[in-house]
């Protein structure tokens, strides 16, 4: 190593280190030596640590990583780069078990969860009061506890005791602990390690979702350059970077491999992932004879199919624990996942009678659960829901004139109740005076399920203050649901008429019946899409007046239309 250069090393170090707070040997507090001068300016962390021979199982296991002739302990202890290092003593951890777990090829593991576990980068000098909770960033991104007091001059790293310290070398500073710096796994790596079998039940089929959109790429901005051969760029040293679009929180669970936040998981045992997953492909049946949307291939539809009914499962399983101050009942939290519907759940739905293990890890808490704790219909089964005045939704419109129509709820009629509330506050509305105004919607993300069908219609003086009785006509309607390849699903057997003094909610009804009426889309239409050229399913409403036009509203105003789930229980 260039000495000229190593010295310059040293004195920018010895000045940083003067900075903050190191001085010479006649520096004291309270009658107590805080440092003392550097005994090994000119040595580095790796010769210091070579010739003790209190560290020699620490270095063995280090030098044990090395691969393809490289040492490891030299490539990482012996450059111009400062750390600081909490070394084990001899004897204090079982240094047999890392060597095998080194020779089974489990070196990287090793690294991470021995080496790195014991060394930070910059100084961190046992000096004056380091507060109870005080946190050291480590080389493998963990938090370890560093505490202690100049009053008693004890100080402990990972609950471990300093037993030497401060011994000040050119590359660092050097502390010797009592014991091991055990490694605390976070949820991402124990959901992992620990999938085969947790405390008796089977977690590894939630796991292995998980992992199975692991992606490894490699990156030439963190690899090092080598000569260009055969007008070829190689590399001395290419670096890898793995990752997985489940670690977010618009598309996935969350960062559950951050160290910087704390979440709660619930993962489901494997018996109730099955079962889950069952229940829930029957709802995802695609239509294979039909290419919606456009790009629609056998091969899509089967990656749809075996993606929707798996994700929707594992969708609510994290929470992040700091997120859960903005939700204003104490009783309730909120899923870490935003890429749709984030609906609030009781505490007592999760925990009560679910849990059947739990485990603090490094940044959060670790739950298996043996029921699930949501229904289907919280899951993935939701109401759908269509304005009338979406206009990708509203495909076809005759007889009429149409017309986007807005209603605050200061501006309703005082005559229809106060709860008449026009969702957005807006509506359409197709406007005739005697010839029969229809409109068709699309029906969008409709699962091959059963549903109820409910229109809101919107009265026609919603905002007008004077009405005469006369004036409140009741709307007389066709209606018809239909789905490709399936052909018509509904057809109304008698005139569905609506109630002109308020804000209506009819729902379709079972021929000459007050009946409500099952309807099942036999195909799914779940795209995570939103253009109308893409659904199949729709709906036509028809207002109809028969034989005495004048005595109906002819005109079409609708505020939406509700698909609502229908649970098998209520069959």
């Amino acid at each position: 190593m260039n000495t000229m250069f190593k010295h310059r090393i040293l004195a920018g170090a010895l000045f940083f280190m003067s900075l903050i707070g190191f001085s010479s040997c006649d520096d004291k507090i309270d009658g107590l030596q805080v440092t003392e001068e550097a005994p090994f300016a000119d040595k580095t962390l790796y010769e210091v640590i070579a010739n003790d021979s209190e560290l020699s199982d620490f270095l063995e296991v280090i030098k044990s990583c090395s691969i393809e002739n490289r040492d490891f302990a030299d490539s990482l202890l012996n450059k111009a780069r400062v750390y600081t290092v909490w070394a084990p003593l001899n004897k204090s951890f079982d240094k047999q078990y890392w060597l095998d777990k080194i020779a089974n090829g489990e070196r990287e593991d090793v690294v991470k969860t021995f080496v790195f576990a014991h060394i930070a980068n910059h100084l961190h000098p046992a000096n004056g009061e380091l507060k109870k909770g005080n946190q050291v960033i480590m080389l493998n991104t963990k938090m370890s506890q560093f505490e202690g007091d100049y009053k008693t001059a004890e100080y402990s790293f990972s609950g471990c005791r300093l037993v030497d310290l401060n011994e000040r070398v050119w590359n660092g500073m050097l502390h010797k602990i009592s014991g091991m710096s055990e490694y605390e796994y976070n949820i991402w790596e124990y959901l992992k390690m620990g999938s085969a079998y947790i405390n008796g039940y089977e977690i590894d089929s939630v796991a292995n979702y998980l992992y199975s959109f692991d992606v490894v790429e490699f990156s030439p901005g963190s690899s090092i350059l080598g000569p260009i051969k055969d007008g070829a760029q190689t590399y001395l040293d290419s670096v890898f970077v793995k990752s997985n679009r489940m670690l977010n929180v618009y598309n996935g669970v969350g960062p559950l491999d951050a160290e910087d936040s704390l979440y709660t998981v619930y993962i489901p045992t494997n018996d109730v992932w099955k079962a889950a997953l069952v229940d829930a492909k029957r709802f995802y049946h695609y239509d294979y004879k039909q290419n919606l949307p456009a790009a629609m291939d056998s091969v899509y539809i089967d990656s749809l199919m075996n993606y929707y009914p798996y994700f929707n499962i594992i969708k609510y399983i994290s929470y992040s624990d700091n997120e859960q101050r903005y939700v204003s009942s104490p009783d309730s939290i909120i899923p870490a996942y935003r890429g749709g519907k984030r609906p609030l759940f009781a505490k007592s739905q999760l925990d009560n009678g679910n849990v059947v293990f739990s485990k603090t890890l490094s940044n959060g808490t670790f739950k298996v659960v043996n029921k699930l704790p949501y229904s289907s219909a919280e899951l993935w089964y939701d109401t759908i829901r269509i304005e009338g005045e979406d206009t990708e939704m509203r495909t076809a419109v005759s007889n009429c004139i149409e017309y986007p129509r807005y209603a605050p709820l200061n501006q309703i009629n005082p005559i229809f109740g106060g709860n008449a509330k026009i969702s957005g506050n807006r509506y359409f509305e197709g406007f005739s005076e005697k010839d029969k105004a229809s409109a068709t919607f699309c029906l969008p993300n409709v699962l091959s399920a059963k549903y109820k069908v409910a229109i809101i219609v919107v009265p026609k003086h919603i905002t007008n203050t004077k009405v005469d009785d006369d004036e409140l006509l009741p709307s007389r309607y066709n209606i018809t649901i239909s789905q490709s390849e399936a052909g018509i699903l509904y057809d109304s057997k008698r005139k569905i008429k609506s109630d002109p003094t308020r804000l209506d909610t009819i729902f379709l009804t079972v021929d000459d019946t007050d009946e409500i009426a099952t309807i099942e889309f036999p195909y799914c239409e779940y795209y995570n899409t939103y253009s109308s050229k893409d659904f199949s399913a729709k709906l036509t409403l028809e207002t109809d007046g028969g034989a005495r036009p004048q005595n109906y509203d002819m005109s079409l105003r609708i505020d939406a239309i509700l698909l609502i789930p229908v649970l098998d229980t209520e069959e």
